[in-house]
């Protein structure tokens, strides 16, 4: 339903609060300060989403959905009745955000294209070939100085969304060369080195002191000369002195001849016994003294 307006200057908020349906508009163009700078204008024209076709714009920062906004405020006055007369023309108008000096390139503007009489389409000039939205309906209008006009969704120039979430519409940015690769250095193999063991000094062996005087030579010991036992020096053999022969009488010497004869021949031998065993003692004796001398 349309409500004509006769007073000039007016609110947009407090317009659209009429309406609920455009209450999540309303309330983004209040916390981004658009609805002042829209109610100091003469003409133009509002570009209003319901609720539900606010979906695309929620969550961003602040300063992304005030340029998105300020990209549904033509600056000019479009009525329903524009609209319908536009005859397949293709219509390029300035925005609020081409004003703000913030635009680059084609940002600011939007390219109207009507399809048959009363199918407008709105795309933005930077992305004409992108998704755009369909005029819906007009909300209100005041002749030559604000018309609100329904849009089936958020119109959303790529260039204005963070990289993240650029549509794939958005101009091919041009090819960067990537640098040469630099090649890592190879990292430095330090070689592993034992800790030094510690060296034990050895203990000083303390030199025996000096004799204070020349040393004697030991002496000799001579090994004692095994004694001999002494040899068993025989008896002497006791002389018999020959007794007197008595004397025999001529009567009796041829008888006694043979026995004088043979008396005399034992005692020659005793003698000669006597001898030997005399001379034989002091042999024995000259010797064991000679050895005593010696030893």
């Amino acid at each position: 339903m349309l409500f004509p307006l006769s007073v000039t200057s007016f609110d947009i908020t407090k317009l659209l609060s009429e309406f609920p349906a455009y209450s999540t508009y309303s309330n983004y163009l209040t916390q981004t300060q658009l609805a002042t700078e829209i109610n100091t204008r003469q003409t133009i024209t509002v570009l209003a989403v319901d609720n539900s076709g606010m979906a695309p714009i929620s969550g961003k920062p602040m300063d992304v959905i005030k340029k998105i906004l300020s990209v549904h405020v033509i600056l000019d006055y479009y009525d329903d009745k524009k609209f319908q007369n536009m005859r397949n023309q293709n219509v390029t108008v300035t925005t609020l955000f081409q004003a703000s000096g913030q635009a680059k390139g084609q940002e600011g503007f939007l390219k109207l294209t009507d399809l048959s009489p009363g199918a407008v389409t709105f795309t933005s000039a930077s992305d004409p070939n992108g998704p755009g939205a369909d005029l819906v309906k007009p909300v209100l209008e005041q002749p030559y100085n604000i018309s609100v006009v329904q849009i089936s969704t958020v119109i959303m120039p790529p260039s204005l969304l963070p990289s993240s979430n650029a549509t794939s519409h958005a101009p091919a940015p041009a090819p960067v060369v990537s640098p040469a690769p630099v090649e890592s250095p190879v990292p430095e193999t330090i070689p592993f080195t034992m800790p030094p063991v510690p060296v034990v000094s050895p203990v000083p062996v303390v030199s025996p002191a000096p004799l204070a005087g020349p040393v004697k030579s030991p002496v000799p010991v001579v090994s004692p000369v095994p004694v001999s036992a002494p040899v068993a020096v025989p008896a002497p053999v006791p002389v018999m002195s020959p007794g007197p022969v008595p004397a025999m009488s001529p009567a009796e010497a041829p008888k006694n001849e043979e026995g004088a004869k043979s008396g005399v021949m034992k005692s020659d031998a005793n003698n000669a016994l006597a001898l030997f065993l005399t001379f034989s003692s002091i042999y024995v004796l000259l010797s064991t003294s000679a050895y005593n001398a010696y030893s």
